[in-house]
């Protein structure tokens, strides 16, 4: 059965997401995928972070190419453009799932999965305890009353979401000072291994290990 909002599905998380267990568990987190990927890519992801972290990764729901979208997007001469209906309805649809993961999460993702982190971070900020933002961009919302921290990440010969779009993002997040954390790495539209490791050492402060 479907969950619907406002025109777009939303599976049950149970059956369209996959975990990455960890035993004892010090903290959890959600990660989503990119544009025409799905949830065993960001497993992938998470099977490289710290191992006291329980890792839920969730699929989006609209089919696109060989995996899903959690939004339509267009490259245009002008820049990219995307459905910002569909959006904020994904915004919502995972926002709806987050309380059954549980409670202080740490809520990340890679590309538009980072884009709808940073919605929730704008839109149900007490949903995400901290925040990671993998070769994404922001939305031109200023961010409300934040308390927790970013970890931002962007290859500087991205060819998908150009680096200066990851600097427009760096920006908005500015006010939160020290609680950000910026790195650039000489990558394209992609993950890096010391991209990994800075991430592991920031999560390690995140909950203090």
């Amino acid at each position: 059965m479907l969950c619907t909002q406002t025109g777009l599905s939303y599976y049950p998380m149970k059956n369209y997401a996959r975990v990455r267990e960890a035993d004892p568990i010090a903290a959890r987190m959600v990660l989503m995928h990119g544009l025409g990927s799905n949830e065993a890519d960001m497993l992938g992801l998470a099977s490289e972070l710290l191992p006291s972290i329980e890792v839920t990764c969730l699929r989006a729901s609209i089919p696109y190419g060989p995996g899903y979208g959690w939004f339509h997007v267009e490259w245009t001469k002008d820049g990219i453009q995307f459905d910002e209906d569909q959006y904020w309805d994904a915004v919502e649809g995972v926002a709806r799932m987050l309380p059954s993961v549980g409670e202080s999460l740490i809520v990340g993702g890679f590309s538009q999965g980072a884009m709808l982190t940073h919605g929730l971070m704008m839109k149900h900020p007490q949903l995400v305890a901290n925040a990671v933002l993998l070769s994404g961009r922001g939305y031109s919302i200023p961010l409300p009353d934040y308390s927790g921290s970013v970890f931002q990440a962007h290859g500087l010969y991205d060819e998908v979401i150009p680096f200066a779009d990851a600097e427009a993002l760096r920006s908005s997040l500015a006010p939160l000072g020290k609680r950000l954390e910026f790195h650039a790495y000489p990558m394209a539209h992609s993950v890096c291994a010391p991209e990994v490791e800075d991430l592991n050492a920031w999560l390690a402060k995140i909950i203090q290990l």
